[in-house]
């Protein structure tokens, strides 16, 4: 009976962390682009993704980098520094990155 109750208690453990792992409907994860950079030719195609932010980049970006400073839209006062993941990951450019 012992080890019915400790299979049964695994399975449901199991079923929870696998239904919080699944995505949102309409969601998207990173990585994820939407001005694609250069890529090289292997399958699937390692890039580099050209997006700038100007809060910094996303938290699992290992190479992130001041791209500079440039004009704010609407032609606000001062310039403004911009980020971009400077990392080349395997089908960064696969999947478009939801508006913010």
């Amino acid at each position: 009976m012992r080890p019915q109750l400790i299979l049964v208690g695994t399975l449901a453990v199991l079923a929870i962390l696998a239904a919080l792992g699944e995505a949102a409907p309409g969601s998207s994860s990173w990585p994820c682009c939407n001005n694609c950079g250069a890529c090289n030719r292997k399958q699937p195609p390692e890039c580099q993704c050209n997006d700038v932010s100007v809060n910094g980049c996303h938290p699992e970006c290992m190479n992130c980098v001041k791209v500079g400073a440039g004009i704010r839209p609407g032609m606000g006062p001062g310039p403004v520094v911009t980020y971009r993941c400077d990392d080349v990951l395997t089908n960064f450019c696969q999947s478009s990155c939801p508006e913010a």
